[in-house]
């Protein structure tokens, strides 16, 4: 074979594998979707370049290229026992005065950027070093996870255990003013925080945050206050028992001491009429002949005089 039958040979080969290595990819982004298209031709050993944006519901064919999707609509992050959340809740210690741990459950919702320069940055500083993006279905990756435990999870965490170092595990379990507390310092703080740890740049917003009621992680604690709570109310109903109890007898005597004193006075009313009827009487002895004679009595017994014996 002549050297020119040899060169045509490699050049079919070479063109072979470039055609092989350039091959057509068509990139589809669903809806709640958007994906930043970057070029992998491998032939150039050159940095990756960004081609472009490809927003929702959109389909386009390009050459050798890679498909890196995030999310176009709102973002969770979930800190609770649910199916599916993020994490579980989060672990912070009341103050030194009555130490204990306690579950704090957060949901927090949030959007990032749909602006395609913005989103092509973030991309370079954050998506590519967490390789934190979706998976092609749609799902998040373990990368997307931890790029969100970095901008939203961490700095939540710090918030809610700088403000649970204010109050007893009892407070922080009970009190609803404590609970709103904790959701005020969120709301407040992390879409500072976040943008802090972006470089300051706001590539995430429309932050809101819902903080559901703490428990502590240690269910004696439950246990005993519930005891205790129960013992009290028993004792309480065992007074109240007494103090009734207590009440009746006192009643009781009030009413037959009543009874006594009203008797005593009937009596007292009666003598007194007896007394007035006699004292129209010349003598007592008169008065009791009267009522023998209304009796159907006689009074005046016979006098039988004994014969003397001569």
């Amino acid at each position: 074979m002549s050297k020119w039958g040899i060169a045509g040979v490699a050049a079919v080969a070479v063109l072979g594998t470039v055609f092989g290595l350039s091959a057509c990819t068509t990139a589809r982004v669903t809806a709640g979707q958007t994906a930043i298209i970057v070029d992998n031709y491998v032939l150039i050993p050159t940095d990756p370049a960004i081609i472009e944006c490809l927003q929702e519901e959109t389909s386009e064919i390009y050459g050798s290229v890679d498909v890196y999707r995030y999310p176009a609509r709102q973002i969770s992050w979930d800190a609770t026992f649910d199916t599916g959340a993020e994490r579980e809740p989060y672990v912070v210690v009341s103050n030194a005065k009555a130490p204990a741990e306690l579950l704090v459950p957060v949901s927090v919702t949030f959007d990032l950027t749909t602006d395609c320069e913005k989103l092509k940055s973030f991309h370079r500083e954050f998506g590519t070093k967490y390789q934190g993006w979706l998976n092609e279905d749609g799902l998040p990756s373990d990368g997307w996870i931890q790029l969100l435990n970095y901008v939203v999870g961490q700095p939540l965490e710090q918030t809610l255990i700088r403000v649970s170092q204010k109050y007893t595990w009892q407070q922080i379990w009970n009190d609803e003013a404590i609970r709103v507390e904790f959701q005020n310092a969120l709301r407040q703080e992390l879409p500072n925080a976040s943008k802090a740890r972006t470089n300051g740049q706001d590539y995430f917003s429309n932050f809101q945050v819902t903080v559901l009621k703490p428990e502590p992680r240690d269910e004696g604690l439950k246990e005993a206050i519930i005891a205790e709570q129960k013992a009290i109310a028993d004792g309480r109903a065992t007074e109240a028992k007494g103090i009734a109890e207590a009440n009746a007898k006192k009643a009781a005597a009030e009413a037959e001491i009543a009874t006594a004193q009203a008797q005593t006075e009937l009596a007292r009313q009666r003598a007194l009429q007896q007394a007035a009827e006699i004292s129209g009487y010349p003598s007592v002895e008169d008065y009791l002949r009267s009522k023998a004679i209304d009796a159907g009595q006689n009074p005046y017994q016979p006098t039988y005089v004994v014969p003397q014996g001569g």
